[in-house]
């Protein structure tokens, strides 16, 4: 399908002589074609002349040009409350079309002003009228208003959507009437006339795009469906087909309105001559005020104005889906199909696209901290300000409830909740160490670890805490708690050992749909990434522990429709819940994380707030470049990144203090959603204590925070596991306030946008340090 925007013709009735006799010897030249036509037909000599170059058209060759329509497609939120979808608005597109499928979804005033106006002949004809273009051509020598249209709707048809030409040439209307007659033998009559009321076009609407086809006509206008308009609405939109621009009520220029009117008023005489109104009728409707039905601006959501982020992550994510859905169920035509298809597919393919977003979630969730005042830096001469991420996931399903994605989409475009990559610092360690570690049988939370200095691999360094101390034999829970990282490194060790493989740990993350990058070594236990992961694929893997270990992707979209209603994607038919850990590891793991809450780590923030049964982890990375928190309650989770789009230090506590304003929001939003006072459910068990290093020496009995001393022991103990090389670095962890150091500036992250350019990126030794 060829959609070509409308060129307006000049119509002045003041025409010079040499223009009189052009388009009269046109007209003569045209009867003779059609003539030649009516006596010899299509094949004859005459025709063939002018029409040597234009390809004999198939069924099939029309069928791709006028099925492939475009179409507008629309998002909706999710009630979180009713579960009831609610309108976001259009998808980003310049164009708006809604397709009519039948012609009882257009009202029958329309339907016979068009008729009326022209094609009186429709329904009686092969597809072109030799009189009528007559009569059409004498008008324009003559310089009369044409009442009537020189073109059938076929013709019409075919000459916006089939040639994509507007030319007055001989040629081209020899193409014209060979195709419309051949269009004529293919298709119904109602067939035709659907495609006619699909492909016509008028201008921009009060919504601001251009409107093809009478149901966007109706609604960009009169914000009307098109079954529901007026007599006047009706044949005002008749009226406009052959001159668009000119006729548009909604333009500046007071002379469009006033050329409308009586152009309207030719529509209602012609459908009074049709026998399809009365003159009563035609009386009334030509005294109504037009200018009192005319839409507004106001009237239409501006999706993307109003919610940029939502929509473009939408945008995004239906991409994917349709991809994916092609290579599983249509994996030849997918290799065919360029980023274009999609894009256009979910833009404008008529899409009904369903997300998990909740909008009073996500407004107040956002509202809570975009009063906050962000930090700024200097860099490059450019004021940036620190950025945040985050997701709300409903654990029982993977549904995104709400997020934030950025402080200023006008600022800065970049996603920083679902396409940002970041270095996740310690808030690895339960997924990558402690829960493959329970799950294997190598600890459990009471198992005796000792922290001391132990060798990098391949090196002659040691790993060390942030603090540069250690604190001896503790349990798994306590190492946790203060997330110590040379316990960490050796539970990773020993699981690696019983696996047989490192890449065997490494299934665990990449089942939580995080797989690791190839130069990944044994670094990424202690948040080392070479890129890193979304604040998305993070909170999805914590939801995944709440969900007593079964990991349900996280995702944006719950369904996808034609313009018909038809699905053509379901989330939770695609998608099954899978077993990541048993539901005995992750219950003990929420168990360990609970104290990292209640009395380690996050125990300023996160354990301020009373009433709800919070467990969770932080995170931060060497010269507190990203900082996280991602914590959940057994009914959604939460994780929160902050920092800047350059490798420069964050705030220390930007991301638990956001992190405690939505957590709040979103409870006060919903208390029905998130209750108060719900427990994390038992499942059952045993829960075998086992020994890691208990026979290397006794627990202290003293568990306080005086703990944070350096131990006078051997600094080379026996290593629970010898693992490949790798080239990767420590990444420090959770760092006090007081022992802050200020970074030296280094290259830009990986990626990432600011000020909707591209970001030099940075090399992957510089991920981790």
């Amino acid at each position: 399908m060829q959609e070509q925007n409308y060129i307006p013709v000049n119509t002045k009735k003041k025409r010079s002589k040499k223009k009189v006799i052009l388009v009269t010897l046109y007209v003569i030249l045209t009867l003779i074609l059609v003539a030649a036509i009516a006596v010899f037909g299509v094949g004859s000599g005459i025709v063939s002349a002018y029409t040597k170059e234009e390809k004999i058209r198939t069924k099939k060759d029309y069928d791709e040009l006028l099925n492939g329509w475009s179409e507008t497609s629309y998002a909706y939120f999710r009630d979180a409350s009713t579960g009831q979808p609610k309108l976001i608005g259009a998808m980003h597109n310049e164009k708006d079309r809604v397709l009519v499928h039948k012609l009882s979804d257009v009202n029958e005033n329309l339907l016979n002003a068009l008729l009326s106006t022209e094609d009186r002949d429709f329904y009686n004809h092969n597809g072109i009228v030799p009189t009528s273009i007559l009569r059409a051509a004498i008008q324009q020598v003559i310089g009369a208003e044409v009442t009537t249209g020189g073109s059938t709707l076929t013709q019409q048809l075919v000459k916006n959507e089939v040639l994509g030409n507007r030319e007055q040439t001989l040629d081209r209307k020899a193409n014209e009437i060979i195709n419309s007659m051949r269009l004529e033998k293919y298709y119904s009559k109602e067939e035709i006339f659907i495609s006619y009321l699909n492909s016509v076009y008028f201008f921009k609407g009060a919504n601001g795009k251009h409107m093809y086809g009478v149901m966007a006509a109706a609604r960009g206008l009169f914000n009307k469906d098109a079954k529901d308009l007026t007599l006047p609405e009706a044949a005002y939109i008749a009226g406009m087909v052959q001159r668009p621009v000119e006729l548009n009520p909604l333009s500046t220029n007071k002379k469009n309105l006033k050329r409308g009117k009586k152009r309207m008023q030719l529509v209602l005489n012609s459908m009074v001559i049709n026998g399809k109104i009365t003159a009563k009728e035609r009386d009334e409707a030509a005294k109504y005020d037009i200018t009192k039905s005319l839409a507004k601006p106001g009237d239409f959501k501006n999706a993307y104005a109003t919610y940029p982020f939502v929509i473009s992550a939408i945008e995004s994510e239906a991409i994917k889906t349709l991809q994916e859905m092609d290579k599983k169920y249509h994996p030849n035509e997918a290799k065919e199909r360029s980023y274009k298809y999609y894009s256009d597919k979910v833009r404008v393919g008529g899409l009904k696209i369903y997300s998990t977003v909740d909008q009073a979630l996500y407004d107040n969730m956002n509202k809570s901290i975009k009063g906050n005042d962000f930090p700024r830096k200097k860099i490059n001469g450019k004021l940036v300000r620190e950025q945040i991420g985050a997701v709300m996931v409903e654990n029982k399903s993977g549904s995104v409830l709400s997020f934030f994605a950025g402080t200023d989409f006008d600022e800065n475009q970049k996603d920083h909740a679902f396409d940002a990559k970041n270095q996740p610092g310690s808030s690895m360690k339960p997924l990558l160490a402690y829960g493959p570690g329970i799950n294997e049988g190598v600890i459990s939370p009471n198992s005796i670890i000792v922290d001391e200095p132990i060798n990098k691999e391949f090196s002659s360094k040691v790993y060390v805490n942030s603090n540069r101390k250690y604190s001896g034999p503790v349990t798994a829970t306590r190492a946790l708690q203060y997330s110590y990282n040379i316990p960490a490194i050796k539970v990773f060790r020993a699981t690696e050992d019983k696996l047989g493989s490192r890449e065997k740990v490494f299934d665990y993350i990449r089942a939580m749909g995080m797989p690791p990058h190839e130069k990944d070594g044994e670094a990424l236990v202690l948040g080392g990434a070479t890129y890193g992961y979304t604040v998305e694929q993070m909170t999805g893997a914590y939801s995944m522990i709440a969900n007593g270990g079964k990991f349900i992707k996280p995702h944006l979209i719950s369904k996808i429709t034609d313009s018909q209603g038809n699905v053509i994607f379901d989330y939770a038919k695609e998608h099954a819940p899978k077993e990541i850990f048993s539901p005995q590891t992750a219950y003990q793991l929420t168990g360990m994380l609970k104290k990292v809450v209640q009395g380690g780590t996050a125990e300023g923030f996160i354990g301020q707030i009373s009433g709800y049964n919070i467990a969770g982890k932080t995170g931060t990375t060497s010269q507190e470049f990203d900082l996280w928190f991602v914590g959940y309650t057994p009914e959604v989770s939460l994780g929160v990144w902050s920092g800047y789009d350059y490798n420069k230090k964050g705030d220390h506590d930007l991301a638990k203090t956001a992190w405690v304003k939505l957590f709040k929001a979103a409870a006060a939003t919903n208390p029905n959603l998130i209750p108060q006072g719900t427990n994390f459910q038992n499942p059952g068990g045993s829960e075998e204590n086992k020994c890691f290093e208990c026979n290397r020496k006794a627990p202290e009995p003293k568990e306080d925070k005086q703990e944070q001393q350096p131990v006078q022991q051997q600094t080379q103990p026996n290593n629970t596991g010898i693992v490949p090389p790798s080239n990767q670095q420590n990444t420090q962890d959770e760092k006090p306030a007081t022992n802050e150091q200020e970074q030296t500036e280094q290259k830009p992250k990986e990626g990432q946008i600011f000020g909707g350019g591209a970001m030099e990126k940075r090399k992957p030794e510089e991920q981790a340090s």
